[in-house]
Formats: C-alpha cells, structure tokens, sequence
C-alpha cells in the first residue's frame, strides 16, 4: 500500500533530523508500503517526462541550488544501482552486483540528456528494481544489521526507506523545475 504523503514525508524528516533513527522509521510501515511508495513516486516522475522537451529538460534557473530535470534522472537512475548493492549485500540473495553505483553525494547527474533517453533509463532502472525487490525481500533477515557512515545502523527495510525518500525529494525538486522550464522554454 502506498504511504500517504504527508505521513512518509513527515517519517522521512523525522530520520533526517534524527528525532528519529532510520531502523526506528523503518519499523513504522511495513517493507512493501516503502517499495509500492517508492513506485508510485518513480511513476509520477516518470509522467514529469512526458510533453517535455530537450531543451526543458536541461533547463535549470540561474542561481538556483536545484538541478535540471535531465540531472535528477540521471543521478536518480545511476544512484538507484547503490540502493540494489546494499539491498543485495543485506540479503542472502545471489543476483549480481551493479558495478558502476554511486559512492556519494550527487553523482551521477548528467545535463544536456535527451528527454526519451530518459525516460527508457528510467524504465530500465525501475524494471531492474522491479525485478531485484521480490527476490531481495524473500532472502531478508529483519534482525540483520548493517552500519551505514551517513545513516547508522541500516537493516534491508531501512535501506528500501531510504530509496523511496531519496525519490520523493528529488521528485519534489523535479515539479519544480518542470514548472519553471516550460514557463521560460514555452514548447
């Protein structure tokens, strides 16, 4: 079941002010409502694309700390492959590992990527996703835990918060910019 918005942007401030802690957060809602809220954001993102030209989906306003549509998918895309590692690494699953995954923060965003490669790397990212999800969570031992730097202590349905609240903010930041591109780039 999908998480309602106001609900999982509040659990997901929680944890990022640390009020609360991300094992904490994930225990609220079950592992799937993280997933099917993941999905259902990544499918509001992808609706973004449609109707949107190139040249919108480089556009970003002068000055402004927010990145092109063209720079949020291809770091939502390239960052995603560090979600599946770290989802496989906490299961006992045998899938393979994607080796080239962002390592920090940002990577990955690329500008000037025409909007139908984007939208087929981003179909090809959620079916990659789609695909790993049932196979991870059958392998999953709630009680495992790992130690995460920039998050603590991270078992598999923390890691599954975190992908679907790293999605929902860049989401945001996306509408956004999307509103601002086809003002100044009428197309």
């Amino acid at each position: 079941m999908i998480i309602e918005t106001k609900a999982f942007n509040q659990l997901i401030f929680d944890a990022f002010t640390r009020k609360i802690n991300w094992l904490e957060a994930s225990s609220r809602y079950p592992v799937v409502d993280f997933f099917d809220t993941f999905l259902s954001t990544r499918a509001a993102l992808r609706r973004l694309l449609n109707n949107l030209t190139d040249a919108q989906a480089s556009y970003h306003e002068p000055g402004a700390t927010t990145w092109s549509i063209s720079e949020t998918v291809t770091h939502l895309v390239f960052t995603q492959n560090s979600f599946y590692n770290a989802m496989l690494d906490i299961t006992s699953t045998e899938l393979p590992h994607i080796a080239e995954a962002a390592r920090g923060f940002g990577e990955g965003s690329k500008l000037g990527v025409a909007t139908e490669a984007l939208k087929r790397a981003l179909d090809d990212a959620t079916q990659r996703i789609e695909a790993a999800f049932p196979l991870t969570l059958a392998l999953n031992d709630p009680n495992k835990i790992v130690r995460n730097p920039l998050f603590g202590e991270l078992n598999f349905s923390a890691w599954v918060l975190l992908l679907a609240g790293h999605e929902g903010d860049h989401y945001r930041q996306a509408a956004v910019i999307r509103r601002l591109a086809r003002a100044a780039l009428p197309g």
